[in-house]
């Protein structure tokens, strides 16, 4: 007879009773379930008591114990956390400590039992004989907890323990000191087999006895709801069930030639699975108890119609996964994917906000570890284009959009996971559009440091825009008024706009970005408004200002048949309505540069803009002027009547005029240089600068130079410019100079009679080598002790028939 004194009851019976549902309530008595043996009484405590030695009896997780005749009792009732137990026999006295509970059911494990000890023993408990122990007879005594045995009775056989587990090293240890392995999931595995029936007769026991024991040897697979073998015949010429496994527990000390095996309780026997190290056994024991687990949650939640109840079912799942230590993409994938299964069997009346509210907390562990899956995605994309349920979810999806911009590598095979990127972008900015919101969700997914430790994130978001501004422009009609497009613009596109204007503000994010925008990735329906180009502009103005060369330089075109961003912000073009401040930065700070070859640049504003510098200089911008100017100082215009055009421009304004006379007066000394004659050689002495180079040039006439030997001086990629006003220069010897790339950008645009270079052991590097090649005239060219590699001498040999000496020797990749 039992007493309770609560009442509350669940409507569930275990071996035909039914059972309380309160876990405070007190328990005064229990009686023996068995109608033959003595009664057995248990008594309740919130104090341990004394251990005694060699235990005799097992119990499962409901309270179930085996006894030594190999029949099972099962004390079916609910006991309290942390309480003792004391089971009292004719034979034995055991103390059984309760070890943790999951709802109504009750998980516990022998103390100890005062009982002889036998030949078998292991770590959940020690039998009086191996045939006659018995597992426990609940099918829920391993739910979401793992096997229960007690991992502080064997130091070296017993499995890793879960994190959870109460005597993960002993009742009073800290928990947070124990190790834990990483054990890969089986699927498959070669184990050699036995089969124990428990019938109770002599017979059985005969032939179950260790001595006539018969081993198989199969190759079994853990399928998702048994396990099978690959040659189905003797032990397993049947499948065993997962709901049909009433315990799993590996012995623990076995005899020298079956040291490491795994026992498999169930209905009518056990199974003996015996590997060759502890390594599979463990790996085999956690797998089974995780694919038993998933089935019986599966089952679990087919039956249930309560949604909370359905809740806690998924809790304790993504509990168990959390603390198995088991590594595998299952073990995070499976959770969710129950989850989604779930919430499309009901929409209506799962897919509400409190309960989603409470799954999206309770799955957010496990989509922090591990990318959505695909239903996932979509179930969070929903709530995205939600806005009574974003902030709910607005900063529980802030880690799960992190891990997908920072480890996803392929979006083509992850659709649903970009979708949901774009959703909670768009779904930031209509709460905030002043874009805060935005600012700080990349600020999380940049990192609080200088640089972005995460190599994909900046691809990835940039990628994630790309493909939403796209997708959205499709489903703008084909002839759409203005004010329709800025209205359409304004809701579904410059959300992503705002997110390219943010990761402009990250300097280590700033080269990255502008070379993925270099190509001008917009569909060119967007290149054509003007509500887009300003919006964009913001972000090509970081680009373009920026002092670094290799950062600058992109907004100019890939290919000179090509447009870039440099070309589109002219302001002869409709979309800026004639506004030239753009444009014009751009060109200062391209015109400013000393590494970008301005004389190309030249070529190019001649061929696509000449018409638009002529308009610009009319209205007095300076900067145009000074760049007219020196398109005739350079030679970059050849046509007369172009030049005339220019010249004429010019002195149509003040300053232009004031240009142009500084311009011819140093035409007119070049002339008179070049007439005054000179000498033809000149040698800069040891020791001598930049600034030495460029007054011995003023003091004399020189313009008849052909050859300047400045080796071994402390001249550096300035005297370039000083260089460059010598057009008949053909003999040049920079050995053991500071000259570097800078430097060849700017004379391999002028010196174009020059046929003899040296630089052996000066910086330059491939970046100005290449650069050379616009010297048509070169015949010789040191490039001893230098960074030369065979790429960039390989370039020159093709484009410069005529260079038929090349000194690489002791160069960086030689």
């Amino acid at each position: 007879m039992r007493k309770c004194f609560c009442s509350q009851w669940r409507s569930y019976f275990v071996h035909g009773e039914r059972l309380c549902g309160d876990m405070s309530c007190e328990i005064t008595t229990v009686d023996d379930l068995r109608t033959d043996p003595p009664t057995r009484k248990c008594s309740t405590s919130s104090t341990n008591s004394t251990n005694s030695t060699n235990s005799t009896s097992s119990t499962n997780s409901a309270g179930s114990m085996a006894t030594s005749d190999g029949d099972v009792d099962v004390a079916a009732v609910a006991i309290p956390s942390s309480a003792v137990v004391v089971y009292v026999t004719d034979d034995a006295v055991a103390t059984m400590s309760v070890v943790g509970c999951r709802g109504d059911r009750t998980r516990a494990t022998v103390v100890s039992v005062d009982e002889s000890s036998s030949d078998i023993h292991t770590d959940r408990d020690e039998c009086s004989s191996d045939e006659s122990c018995n597992g426990p007879d609940s099918p829920t005594g391993l739910k979401r907890v793992g096997s229960v045995y007690d991992f502080g009775l064997d130091e070296a056989d017993s499995p890793p323990p879960c994190a959870n587990h109460p005597f993960a090293a002993g009742p009073d240890a800290d928990l947070t000191k124990v190790a834990r392995k990483q054990l890969r999931m089986i699927r498959e595995v070669d184990v050699a087999v036995c089969h124990l029936n428990h019938t109770n007769t002599i017979i059985s026991k005969i032939l179950s006895s260790k001595y006539l024991r018969r081993w198989e040897n199969h190759q079994i697979r853990l399928q998702d709801d048994c396990i099978t073998s690959n040659t189905p015949s003797g032990f397993l010429s049947k499948t065993i069930g997962y709901e049909a496994i009433k315990d799993l527990y590996p012995v623990k000390r076995w005899d020298s030639n079956f040291k490491y095996c795994l026992r498999v309780v169930v209905t009518n026997g056990s199974y003996l699975l015996q590997t060759t190290n502890q390594y599979l056994r463990d790996q085999i024991l956690y797998s089974i108890l995780w694919k038993k687990n998933v089935q019986e949650t599966q089952t679990l939640l087919k039956s249930q119609s309560d949604p909370d109840d359905m809740l806690k079912e998924l809790q304790n799942i993504v509990d168990f996964a959390k603390n198995i230590p088991l590594v595998d993409d299952e073990i995070f994938h499976m959770p969710t994917f129950i989850a989604s299964t779930l919430m499309t069997r009901d929409q209506e009346k799962y897919c509400k906000q409190s309960w989603e509210k409470a799954l999206i907390g309770t799955l957010r562990p496990l989509i922090e570890d591990c990318p959505p899956s695909a239903e996932m995605c979509s179930f969070l994309s929903h709530h995205c284009k939600d806005q009574s349920s974003l902030p709910i979810i607005k900063d529980s999806l802030v880690y799960t959009i992190t891990r997908i911009l920072k480890h996803n590598f392929d979006f083509a095979r992850t659709l649903t996971a970009r979708t949901l990127v774009q959703d909670y972008i768009k779904a930031l900015y209509i709460q905030d559009r002043s874009g805060e919101s935005i600012r700080y969700f990349l600020s999380r997914v940049h990192s609080a440091s200088a640089v972005c430790p995460h190599n994909r994130v900046l691809p990835n978001m940039v990628s994630t825009c790309i493909t939403a501004i796209y997708s959205a422009s499709e489903e703008l009609p084909a002839n759409c008024s203005e004010a329709e497009f800025d209205c359409y613009y304004t809701n579904h596109l410059r959300c992503y706009i705002v997110v390219l204007q943010n990761i402009s503000e990250y300097s280590d994010w700033l080269y990255g970005l502008a070379q993925l925008l270099r190509p001008l990735p917009f569909p060119a329906l967007l290149l054509i408004r003007s509500i887009f180009m300003e919006d964009i502009s913001s972000v090509i103005l970081k680009i373009g200002l920026h002092e670094d060369c290799e950062i600058h330089k992109q907004v100019l075109a890939v290919r000179e048949t090509k447009d870039g961003w440099f070309d589109l912000c002219s302001p002869i073009e409709a979309v800026f309505c004639g506004s030239s401040i753009v444009w014009t930065q751009l060109l200062k700070t391209l015109m400013a540069c000393e590494r970008c070859k301005k004389k190309k640049l030249l070529k190019n504003l001649k061929a696509k803009h000449l018409g638009t510098c002529v308009s610009e200089a009319l209205k007095n911008n300076k900067i145009v002027m000074d760049v007219l100017c020196l398109m005739l100082e350079w030679m970059v215009v050849e046509d007369l009547h172009q030049r005339n055009q220019i010249v004429d421009t010019l002195k149509s304004t003040e300053f232009g005029r004031n240009v142009y006379d500084e311009f011819m007066s140093r035409q007119n000394q070049l002339l008179e240089l070049q007439r005054k004659g000179g000498p033809q050689n000149l040698s800069l002495p040891a020791r001598g600068t930049d600034l030495d180079l460029n007054s011995m040039f003023d003091c004399g006439p020189f313009g008849n130079l052909e050859s300047v030997d400045l080796a071994f001086t402390n001249v550096t990629d300035t005297c370039a410019n000083t260089l460059i006003k010598l057009p008949s220069l053909k003999v040049l010897n920079l050995w053991g100079t500071q000259f570097g790339d800078s430097g060849l950008l700017i004379i391999s645009d002028h010196l174009t009679n020059l046929q003899v270079l040296n630089l052996c052991e000066t910086k330059v590097t491939d970046r100005g080598i290449v650069s050379l090649i616009s010297l048509i005239n070169l015949k010789k060219l040191n490039l001893n002790s230098t960074k030369a590699t065979v790429r960039s001498v390989d370039v020159l040999k093709k484009k410069l028939p005529g260079l038929h000496e090349v000194d690489v020797r002791y160069s960086f990749a030689w």
